[in-house]
């Protein structure tokens, strides 16, 4: 019985999306750190950047391997529109929880030896939320 349920619960569908949602995750923290610490970017600046590689990363590897779209013309158009809307509601959720989450809390509290590590963590906690809010997005209004 407990084999029939981890079947159901780990189709095709969710394992793609957890190796790519995996991959953008790694990406997103990557580019978050290059860009912050290398590039010595601003955290808003920098998050935002990021974010945009990541959605057009997700859309790309979303619609064809995850959710197979077969949409064309109007209805590409519209599902990109879509998704790249979605996106930028959890793009807005991401840049408040990590400029909140590192401007206010990190910053304040943290020493300064000690920021990047807890710095990258909040990025990680954001990132948990948004992968949970973007499938959601994508499986029930995006992709249908």
């Amino acid at each position: 019985m407990l084999k029939v349920n981890i079947k159901k619960i780990l189709n095709k569908e969710i394992l793609l999306y957890l190796i790519f949602g995996i991959t953008v995750t790694l990406l997103n923290i990557i580019l978050f750190y290059l860009f912050i610490n290398v590039f010595k970017m601003s955290i808003g600046l920098g998050n935002v950047l990021d974010n945009i590689i990541c959605i057009l990363f997700q859309y790309f590897t979303n619609r064809i391997w995850v959710f197979e779209s077969e949409n064309k013309g109007k209805e590409a158009i519209k599902e990109f529109i879509q998704f790249i809307l979605a996106r930028g509601i959890t793009a807005i959720i991401d840049q408040i929880f990590v400029v909140v989450g590192i401007d206010f809390f990190v910053n304040r509290f943290i020493s300064i030896q000690n920021r990047s590590v807890f710095s990258l963590l909040v990025k990680v906690i954001s990132n948990i939320i948004v992968i949970v809010l973007n499938y959601i997005f994508s499986k029930h209004f995006i992709f249908t």
